[in-house]
């Protein structure tokens, strides 16, 4: 396979498809392609890194914008580097307005090659809007190649875009190195059952129903605790839920944290019981960890959890089957374990780095010889 110049777009955030395409782009380089990460500041996941080649999108400043032109800066910024590195193909994440700045770049000059993938709300939430919707649906259609994280996304995009172009199913991937059951502790009966939750606190993730049924949970089991890792608009709801149910002591709230590993490491079951979920990067991370996963049957978890497999997947929104689910991972240690090594064995045959990088690298590959 030839080596590839590949310019990454992302956001830099904690968010799952700023985390992605930074951990797509590291694993391109391991395997001898020149990445080119391109962002407004340095993604937090570089941060752990030491060698990558990063250039920043300098913002334009002027007192008649309200709101800074980032579209066509970033556009302007990729024409520039496809001139002065001869990159291969630049790969967006998270459409909006990332597919927009690749389709413009493109208009300058059309020999430059276009890749997005479609990670989540920028397709159910925020590309469903008519203020972004018709733009975006055009841009879509001039790329040489999109894909999106799981099948059901595949099916969403069908039924409320006009989209003519293909859209390939790549999911997202683990690497069983950062994300390994040996690293988990062992423990006494004695210490606490830890159950833990990582997200963005919005409001689609229905954070407040994991407290609520780890209330009712604790009302018979007094030896558990709660891990809630992130930050977002629903945060501070969160902590005076956990609050005014009396369980201050019980939950903790980690805020943002680049380490999730070390949360893992101390995690007995992992919860995550989104109203709408594209794939869910979180789950896959814990079942990489060897731990159960409690999920909700919405979107694409399904494809990642296995129900009564690796986990459990409950209805969004009912509390009472979520809290009948960790009780029952609680209370048997032996389903615990079958799910637990279920889930290392199912992350690494359909989540590993080496199955699902080498379809990127096929797709960029099919891309160059047209």
């Amino acid at each position: 396979m030839r080596t590839m110049r590949i310019g990454i777009i992302n956001y830099p955030t904690f968010g799952g498809s700023g985390i992605v395409g930074t951990e797509l782009g590291l694993e391109l380089q391991k395997r001898g392609h020149e990445i080119h990460f391109i962002s407004y500041q340095l993604p937090e996941r570089l941060k752990l890194e030491e060698k990558f080649t990063f250039h920043e999108v300098n913002i334009l400043s002027y007192p008649l914008f309200k709101y800074k032109p980032y579209t066509i800066i970033l556009a302007a910024k990729i024409v520039e580097l496809f001139k002065k590195y001869k990159i291969d193909l630049f790969h967006g994440h998270y459409a909006i307005p990332h597919s927009t700045s690749l389709y413009l770049a493109k208009q300058t000059n059309n020999r430059i090659k276009i890749v997005s993938t479609l990670h989540g709300s920028d397709i159910h939430l925020l590309g469903l809007d008519k203020a972004y919707k018709p733009i975006l649906e055009t841009s879509l259609n001039n790329h040489d190649a999109l894909t999106t994280v799981s099948n059901f996304m595949v099916r969403f995009i069908k039924k409320h875009y006009n989209i003519t172009k293909e859209i390939k199913t790549i999911y997202n991937f683990v690497s069983p190195e950062k994300f390994n059951a040996k690293k988990r502790k062992k423990k006494t009966e004695q210490e606490e059952f830890v159950f833990s939750h990582v997200s963005n606190f919005r409001q689609v993730k229905r954070s407040p129903d994991i407290i609520r049924a780890f209330a009712l949970v604790y009302k018979k089991h007094k030896n558990i605790k709660l891990e809630m890792v992130g930050s977002g608009p629903e945060l501070e709801y969160c902590r005076d839920l956990a609050i005014s149910l009396g369980l201050k002591d019980q939950i903790v709230f980690r805020g943002s944290l680049l380490n999730v590993p070390k949360v893992l490491c101390e995690t007995d079951v992992f919860i995550i019981p989104s109203e709408i979920e594209s794939f869910g990067l979180a789950a896959l991370e814990a079942l990489s960890c060897g731990i159960p996963v409690i999920a909700s049957t919405a979107g694409g978890l399904p494809e990642v959890v296995k129900h009564e497999k690796t986990g459990f997947t409950a209805e969004p929104g009912n509390v009472k089957q979520l809290a009948q689910y960790m009780t029952i991972l609680l209370e048997d240690n032996n389903l615990r374990q079958k799910f637990s090594e279920a889930a290392i064995k199912d992350a690494r045959e359909r989540f590993h780095p080496d199955k699902i990088i080498s379809q990127y690298e096929k797709l960029y590959e099919d891309l160059l010889k047209k």
